[in-house]
């Protein structure tokens, strides 16, 4: 470890355990300031809610997440990262083996997983959108995170938060539910994932109707993102790339009658996840009552390094 009072840079690496994938990030950390940017990333679709059954995790799903935890910490020693965290999100939340799993884990790599949370989620997501757009954020509206195994919204108005909620809205979840062929959704299947997604939202009458501007979070939003322009992009290049709801409603109509051609053209690493996605995030955008679409860079990742700093500073 570096001793932070003689240099005030540290590298912290954070690791996401989400249903559909498992990232992390590595970043560059101003101790002083507490400024920080990426410097490394990692990605691996993993697809763990695929590993699900009964309420459990498999062994084999066990197995291949140490397995990419393993190649992860070891590249964050190489460099070598001053701090590893991990977190998982719906991919172990309110599983009945998530302890089972964890311990297992840290026995076997001394890492230790924190499983945060829906209303964490979606507080980190929301603190990352404000660090992000300051200035620049609408007067209203909210952040929407699709994640593979749900849904975390946030409402805002003034820069402050009003609800938050995480919804068991995920990408993969509903392809493995309600699709038997992820790149031919019939108008039957995705009208049940409509059904279903209205539903839930009802429930919530606090999100209904809210306009303003609408912050996408999540591979599912920047794949339909890429569709629409046409081009492979990194995802660093779609941070803060404007849509406006019909935009995305449009894309929607193409990936589910296009035979997955498009999908295969410009997500091919989510050809699973991303017309169920899209039929679900039209829902909650149109349920929101959302006037435009912004996709966002910065989510739970980066909320979660900038509450680290934060503790830090006022630990100091």
């Amino acid at each position: 470890m570096k001793d932070t009072f003689f240099d005030p840079t540290e590298k912290i690496a954070v690791v996401d355990i989400g249903a559909n994938s498992v990232r992390m990030n590595i970043y560059d950390v101003n101790t002083e300031t507490g400024e920080f940017s990426v410097c490394d990333s990692a990605r691996s679709m993993l697809g763990l809610a695929a590993y699900t059954s009964g309420g459990r995790l498999s062994p084999d799903g066990e197995g291949r997440l140490f397995a990419v935890l393993r190649e992860y910490l070891a590249r964050a020693n190489s460099l070598p990262a001053d701090d590893f965290f991990a977190f998982a999100t719906a991919s172990l939340r309110g599983l009945s083996n998530t302890d089972k799993v964890l311990d297992s884990i840290k026995k076997r790599l001394g890492t230790e997983i924190t499983v945060i949370s829906g209303e964490e989620e979606a507080e980190f997501d929301f603190y990352a959108t404000i660090k992000r757009f300051e200035k620049s954020l609408s007067p209203k509206g909210v952040t929407v995170d699709m994640g593979g195994g749900s849904t975390e919204i946030v409402s805002f108005a003034g820069g402050e938060k009003k609800n938050a909620h995480s919804f068991p809205i995920g990408c993969l979840a509903l392809s493995k539910k309600y699709v038997k062929k992820p790149l031919s959704v019939t108008e039957e299947e995705a009208g049940n994932i409509k059904a279903y997604v209205s539903g839930l939202l009802s429930s919530y009458p606090e999100f209904s109707g809210i306009g303003g501007t609408a912050y996408l979070i999540g591979g599912t939003a920047r794949a339909l993102a890429k569709i629409f322009m046409g081009a492979r992009l990194n995802p660093s290049s779609l941070d803060g790339f404007e849509m406006t709801p019909e935009d995305m409603f449009s894309v929607r109509d193409t990936v589910l009658s296009d035979g997955g051609a498009a999908i295969k053209k410009y997500a091919p690493d989510r050809v699973t996840t991303v017309a169920p996605g899209a039929v679900a995030l039209c829902e909650v955008v149109k349920y929101c009552g959302a006037e435009k679409l912004v996709i966002s860079g910065a989510g739970v990742r980066e909320g979660f390094v900038a509450r680290i700093i934060e503790e830090r500073k006022n630990a100091k």
